[in-house]
């Protein structure tokens, strides 16, 4: 598995000058998800511990320099975790380049078996269980939750750059 150095970058928030159609929005994002089933079924999850799982994937390489992940969030069923994340960039073209990243990269099976495991230690029982990556999609929304997303986010940098 490929990893790359991360080296402390700090992505720029500001909006270029070829800003995709809409000003309005002074940041491009997606919102993007990945699913695990677990099989049989969960007892205990420790949802925080998958959480850390996104964090992971800037040092995987390929992964564009303009983009951050944010605001993730675990949903967990009987059979299965979800894990919902925004990705974020000022760029429109390094947005797309996460988006191709983000479609091939699960298909490297040292990456999903690395991410089944992870998963799989963060249940009660890990020799107990199966976990199956099973599906990684952009997730669709309205440009009224994009607009109040980005608001969310550009509000959040703000409170800790101060």
């Amino acid at each position: 598995m490929l990893f790359r150095s991360n080296k402390g970058r700090i992505p720029d928030t500001k909006a270029k000058d070829d800003q995709a159609k809409d000003d309005s929005i002074p940041l491009q994002a997606q919102k993007l998800s990945v699913r695990f089933d677990i099989l049989p079924e969960i007892s205990y999850l420790d949802d925080r511990l998958c959480c850390l799982l996104i964090d992971l994937f800037p040092i995987l390489e390929g992964f564009p320099d303009a983009v951050w992940i944010s605001q993730k969030t675990c949903e967990e069923g009987l059979d299965f975790c979800q894990l919902n994340f925004w990705a974020f960039s000022a760029d429109p073209e390094a947005i797309k380049e996460f988006s191709i990243w983000f479609q091939s990269i699960f298909r490297n099976e040292e990456v999903s078996g690395l991410l089944e495991r992870f998963v799989r230690h963060a249940l009660e029982k890990p020799n107990e269980a199966e976990v199956l990556l099973s599906d990684w999609s952009r997730v669709h929304v309205t440009d009224n939750e994009v607009r109040e997303i980005v608001g969310h986010e550009l509000h959040l940098r703000k409170k800790t750059d101060q």
